[in-house]
């Protein structure tokens, strides 16, 4: 009997999906449509995205998307809705790279602000798909889905795209908005990311969907913002005490949040970031 029972979880193990062994996200529903794909710890997925299911089409955004995830995410499309993948809102890309955001499907098209094409442009390989882009906003309308895309211009990096659907009350808010996670901000400019945060509270959004972590709301916006003003203000605090930057990684202090995931393995380039920015060098 023993033996068999062996026999039969072996057979279930190799009998579970490829996809599923090697899963990326985890999908949730928040409202008809409108789907959340939160990046999993232990898959290669370095960003949540948002899946939306319009009459004709299906439009998905997001950023860092990796070749594995962009598959998986149109599996499962496939698996919520007959409708095909047509657009992708790249929210932002960091230059140098290479190896994500170009393997999306040969009939996607690609909307984005001006700044992520060109970053786009700078890498060393070539867009395939069609493309769009905007400076200040666009506003997509399909059937019943109103779709707001804004381009704050400088936040968590340049020509970041936040994306709000004001009939379901979901905000796609990418990396400008980490809940409860500490994540890349080596590429951010402080005091304007601090300052898009308010403008994203100020929408009234009832669901915001992170770059990182979990579905949240406005609550969790206003927490973000608190953490980047503690952040900006320890570093000053440092900066106007004359401190280097390597004395200004040795006694830069904020216990409130040492233990939020991310905040060891991003603390050198994020302070470095912020000290040389704050620091106009």
């Amino acid at each position: 009997m023993r033996k068999y029972l062996l026999l039969l979880l072996m057979v279930l193990a190799f009998a579970v999906p490829s996809r599923a062994l090697a899963a990326n996200y985890r999908i949730e529903k928040i409202e008809e449509g409108v789907y959340a794909a939160i990046a999993l710890p232990e898959g290669k997925a370095a960003s949540n995205a948002l899946i939306i299911v319009t009459p004709y089409q299906v439009i998905l955004a997001g950023a860092h998307f990796v070749k594995e995830g962009i598959a998986e995410l149109v599996a499962d499309i496939a698996d919520i809705t007959p409708i095909p993948l047509r657009y992708v809102i790249l929210t932002h890309h960091h230059p140098g790279y290479n190896y994500v955001d170009f393997d999306f499907p040969a009939n996607v098209e690609v909307i984005t602000s001006w700044q992520t094409w060109r970053a786009l442009k700078g890498e060393t390989r070539e867009l395939k798909n069609h493309v769009s882009f905007f400076d200040k906003g666009l506003t997509l309308i399909r059937g019943d889905k109103v779709i707001v895309l804004t381009n704050t211009e400088y936040g968590h990096s340049e020509g970041d795209v936040f994306v709000f659907l004001p009939n379901e009350g979901v905000m796609f808010a990418s990396d400008l908005f980490f809940n409860d996670v500490v994540g890349y901000m080596g590429e951010g400019h402080l005091r304007d990311w601090i300052i898009n945060v308010e403008t994203m509270e100020a929408v009234g959004a009832k669901y915001v969907v992170p770059g990182l972590g979990e579905v949240s709301d406005r609550s969790g916006l206003r927490r973000f913002r608190t953490f980047l003003k503690d952040f900006s203000t320890e570093v000053l605090r440092n900066i106007e005490a004359g401190k280097s930057l390597e004395e200004t990684k040795k006694h830069f202090s904020l216990p409130r949040y040492e233990n939020l995931p991310g905040y060891k393995a991003f603390f050198n380039v994020n302070v470095e970031r912020a000290y040389r920015q704050l620091k106009d060098e």
